[in-house]
């Protein structure tokens, strides 16, 4: 018995946990076995969506609801990723203290800047923390400070690096976005320019930690999804995170404006399908997206895709995962690499065929 069985019921209470209103006709989904149950909570650890399922549990008939023994492992995984959000809340903050003590300025990206889109934010599993640093100055000011403090910067593909910091894994970014196209290059450092007037606030406690405009989160996070489509796989948490920014900012974002962005990064074809999956799978009321749904638009190949290959593909049964976890790295890169190529090169054609240069360029330089 696979998982296939249980995706239909799982993005039942996915959708109950992520929405104020879903409108779910649950017996369409339930009652399922306790063996589905167990299944279930497995796909959504694997996609980090657990803390909303569990939302959308709390939406459930008693009658549908899973064993008392699953319930009580569910309960207290939540509870230590309500607790785990509070304590990067307050790394975040501390950071903050330190980049202005050192006149280094950042931006918060993704994590709990996203977050606080969510109706119960501390639900939201949160990775590391991920900071733009815009200025190369201060970008390699903050490495030399960092390795004068043993906390041991390592440099990353795509031009970033990556420190223990306080107990807690954090990146520092010399790119706000993860697009690849080097003939947009200059169009985006205009448009983040433009936008800088219009950044957003965090505010953490006394901490005020700035984030992207609204503008540029949209194309910040759709861009990193499409990003991860292309290499190794990208997990359900994403998409959530790409529904609620819909809705929460959806009378704050020029549509019009945002889709001409699209057409000039060359991703409004991607863009239309990944619409499709928010509105037909996460279910995103239609009249929150930027722009309408475009016709004729298929992309159920995506999101089985998206189902299969887990949280950047860590989870992806149809590779060796043994063999990753034996060797502490990415086996079967090439091969996946190229079924990827096939696939989305139709709708974002110029991501597709740079992302694999930029990343080699990176890692050769880096």
């Amino acid at each position: 018995m696979g998982e296939e069985a249980v995706y239909k019921p799982f993005l039942c209470v996915l959708r109950l946990g992520l929405w104020e209103r879903a409108q779910e006709q649950v017996e369409d989904f339930f009652p399922i076995s306790d063996l589905h149950w167990e299944k279930l909570y497995q796909l959504a650890m694997k996609h980090t969506v657990e803390g909303i399922l569990f939302d959308g549990l709390q939406k459930l008939p008693a009658a549908y609801l899973p064993a008392k023994s699953l319930l009580l492992r569910w309960t207290v995984r939540v509870d230590a990723i309500e607790r785990r959000n509070l304590w990067m809340n307050k790394v975040i903050a501390t950071q903050s203290h330190f980049f202005k003590e050192h006149k280094v300025s950042a931006m918060l990206l993704k994590g709990q800047g996203l977050a606080r889109c969510y109706p119960n934010p501390n639900r939201r599993i949160c990775g590391d923390i991920d900071w733009y640093v815009a200025e190369k100055k201060d970008y390699d000011s903050l490495y030399t400070i960092l390795q004068e403090r043993n906390l041991h910067p390592e440099k990353q593909a795509g031009f970033s690096f990556s420190s223990i910091w306080k107990n807690c894994d954090t990146e520092m970014h010399q790119r706000l976005f993860d697009l690849h196209n080097p003939f947009v290059g200059a169009y985006l450092k205009r448009l983040e320019k433009e936008q800088q007037a219009h950044a957003l606030a965090l505010q953490l406690g006394e901490t005020a930690v700035e984030l992207p405009s609204v503008l540029l989160s949209f194309v910040q996070v759709n861009a990193h999804i499409l990003k991860h489509l292309l290499s190794y796989g990208i997990g359900i948490r994403q998409l959530c995170d790409s529904a609620r920014i819909c809705q929460y900012y959806a009378d704050q974002v020029d549509g019009e404006r945002l889709k001409q962005i699209y057409e000039r990064l060359g991703i409004r074809k991607w863009i239309d399908r990944l619409h499709l999956v928010l509105v037909k799978y996460m279910g995103l009321d239609a009249k929150y997206l930027p722009f309408p749904l475009a016709n004729g638009v298929e992309s159920d190949w995506m999101m089985n895709e998206i189902l299969q290959a887990g949280n950047f593909g860590f989870h992806d049964e149809r590779v060796d995962l043994a063999k990753e976890e034996a060797l502490n790295q990415r086996v079967d890169s090439f091969k996946r690499w190229r079924h990827n190529f096939a696939r989305y090169v139709p709708y974002a054609p110029y991501e597709t065929i740079f992302f694999p240069l930029l990343q080699f360029y990176s890692r050769l330089f880096k």
